[in-house]
């Protein structure tokens, strides 16, 4: 377990990091590239030991002014993870009505 706490650590070290390098890039019109992206880290498996999709651990940073932050969404068991990919493509401005299985988007996170 010691192993995998290392390695869980370096990766979210690794995160953070271009999390803050994104953020220091100046865009043209005074924004950062962080405030233009959207960064998701997370996990297929809520459980890799019983191998379930429920309870997902994600993350997500960037999205400027288009994204509700500061937050932790528990959604109702069953909600497609697609949901989360269709939201995040409104929020960088894509108008789809679906994406993959997604059935809605997630309110609580764009603005």
């Amino acid at each position: 377990i010691d192993d995998l706490l290392r390695v869980d650590r370096f990766h979210m070290e690794q995160y953070v990091y271009i999390l803050n390098r994104m953020n220091s890039i100046q865009e043209a019109d005074g924004s950062s590239l962080l405030d233009n992206s959207l960064v998701t880290y997370g996990s297929g498996l809520g459980d890799g030991a019983t191998h379930q999709y429920n309870d997902l651990p994600i993350v997500m940073a960037g999205g400027g002014d288009r994204v509700k932050s500061g937050q932790h969404i528990n959604m109702p068991e069953g909600t497609p993870l697609a949901n989360l990919w269709l939201t995040q493509l409104r929020c960088l401005g894509i108008n789809r009505d679906r994406y993959a299985d997604s059935t809605g988007i997630i309110d609580d996170i764009q603005t």
